[in-house]
């Protein structure tokens, strides 16, 4: 429920799902009258139960408050949502781009007066579907990213932490040809991050070991002069059926 001492400030950061039947959603940032950052919300209808579609639902919205005001239009997918777990608890949104041929990740965050400028978390674009992002915040404060990869019939698991302009380059998890699937980051450690997912036989966790700065503002990129190693932790056998995740 909203305050009624609240101001409610809408950000809108709209994003269709997978097909045009589907609802679509608004995803909402919420601020105090002297502009504090409240909370966040996903919103997929109206107060008459009607489907909120980008933008139509007839708020008189504030300039910079629309995130992504062509999400219709690139049929992008449903968006994770992190929230820093101290301090100003600043919301960050990554979901799932259509580039004209496949699903590229774009990101982007709250500054406390509005969404920064949309971006993609890969610069370069790469063949296949990126899809499935989960997205947390460590201990540090510092952004850890994991998705799948689906490419010729096949998906594979990367990962990407957050330094201060842009995301490391996402390394490779899962096993090369093995279908890998619904990642999800289960814990962390001194530069390391232990991510779970699931092949057609097995739920397999795996620890990325990596040096990282202290803080996200430190201006390296580890992942991209230096070796990041994987190790397995668990596998075990699937808890449900493939076809039914």
């Amino acid at each position: 429920m909203i305050p009624r001492s609240s101001h409610v400030v809408f950000a809108f950061a709209a994003v269709l799902l997978a097909t045009a039947s589907d609802p679509q959603a608004e995803v909402v940032a919420r601020t105090d009258r002297q502009g504090n950052y409240l909370g966040i919300e996903i919103v997929t209808s109206d107060m008459r139960g009607t489907p909120v579609v980008w933008g139509a639902s007839g708020r008189q919205l504030r300039e910079g408050c629309v995130l992504n005001p062509n999400g219709d239009q690139n049929a992008d997918l449903w968006p994770v949502i992190a929230e820093l777990p101290f301090g100003a608890r600043t919301p960050w949104v990554v979901w799932s781009r259509f580039n004209g041929s496949d699903y590229d990740l774009v990101w982007s965050r709250w500054n406390g007066q509005g969404w920064q400028p949309v971006e993609p978390v890969v610069a370069a674009p790469t063949p296949g579907h990126d899809l499935d992002p989960a997205l947390t915040f460590d201990g540090n404060g510092r952004p850890q990213l994991t998705f799948s990869r689906e490419h010729d019939g096949s998906s594979e698991v990367r990962f990407s932490t957050w330094q201060k302009r842009s995301w490391t380059d996402p390394v490779l998890v899962s096993e090369p040809g093995v279908d890998s699937r619904y990642p999800v980051i289960v814990g962390f450690g001194p530069g390391s991050v232990d991510i779970e997912f699931t092949t057609p036989d097995s739920v397999v966790v795996k620890r990325v070991l990596f040096s990282v700065p202290g803080t996200i503002t430190d201006d390296i990129n580890p992942m991209r002069h230096q070796r990041s190693v994987v190790i397995p932790v668990y596998t075990g056998p699937v808890s449900a059926r493939w076809e039914d995740r």
